[in-house]
């Protein structure tokens, strides 16, 4: 067992106990709960992840500049849940704003060796979070159904999947099928936002199909046996 083990066993607790809560929101949302409540939730549940592993943010102790990136990146998801915007060209811009510094918070902890299972799970969860976010969005403008909250929680839905279904066979590291299909779908639902005429259910639609293909790969990836040599 590696030295890290202890801490990314917590980690993975707290992932499932975050996933259960997300889920009771989006209940919530199902029955025209305010974005404010899925924001109270998740703005609970994220204090408690940074104190809890206050002394293990970085290999230094310290929370980090890329912990800080993720950390404003969360932030900027809870303006667009609780300060909204009807500029839908303005409200794409901070989207894909956000969506770039999710690359500058990996870059500046590999840079400045500040990458730790912390930061791992935390820039995951707040990926997460913000794609639930936008799909909340899409629906509180009316411009799609109730349906696309179901891809904003997929990965919630993997992370219980995978508590019920036991531990996994195998530790799988994401690949460029994963990756680009997460961005190609923001995108699309970002691209959803704006005033124009698009496709944007037969889009949204097929993003969401894409995403279910991703998260399934992944499930099999998972659970299937590592071959011994």
């Amino acid at each position: 067992m590696s030295h890290n083990a202890p801490l990314e066993s917590k980690l993975v607790e707290w992932s499932e106990r975050h996933a259960m809560l997300m889920g009771l929101a989006v209940g919530g949302l199902w029955f025209h709960a305010p974005p404010e409540f899925l924001a109270a939730m998740a703005a609970a549940s994220f204090l408690g992840l940074i104190r809890q592993f206050r002394r293990q943010w970085t290999p230094a102790e310290a929370f980090g500049a890329a912990n800080a990136i993720t950390l404003i990146r969360l932030i900027g998801t809870f303006f667009l849940l609780l300060f909204p915007i009807g500029n839908g060209w303005l409200l794409a811009s901070i989207v894909l704003l956000i969506l770039y510094a999710d690359g500058l918070d990996g870059w500046v902890a590999r840079r400045w060796k500040l990458a730790s299972p912390f930061g791992d799970c935390f820039d995951k969860e707040v990926d997460a979070f913000f794609f639930l976010a936008l799909c909340l969005l899409l629906y509180n403008r009316g411009h799609l159904g109730v349906w696309v909250l179901f891809p904003g929680m997929l990965r919630y839905l993997f992370v219980l999947f995978v508590k019920i279904a036991g531990p996994p066979c195998r530790v799988v590291e994401g690949n460029w099928f994963t990756r680009s299909v997460s961005v190609i779908a923001i995108i699309v639902f970002t691209l959803c936002l704006l005033p124009v005429g698009l496709f944007c259910t037969e889009l949204a639609m097929t993003a969401t199909a894409g995403l279910c293909v991703s998260f399934l790969y992944s499930l099999v990836q998972l659970r299937r046996p590592q071959l011994r040599i």
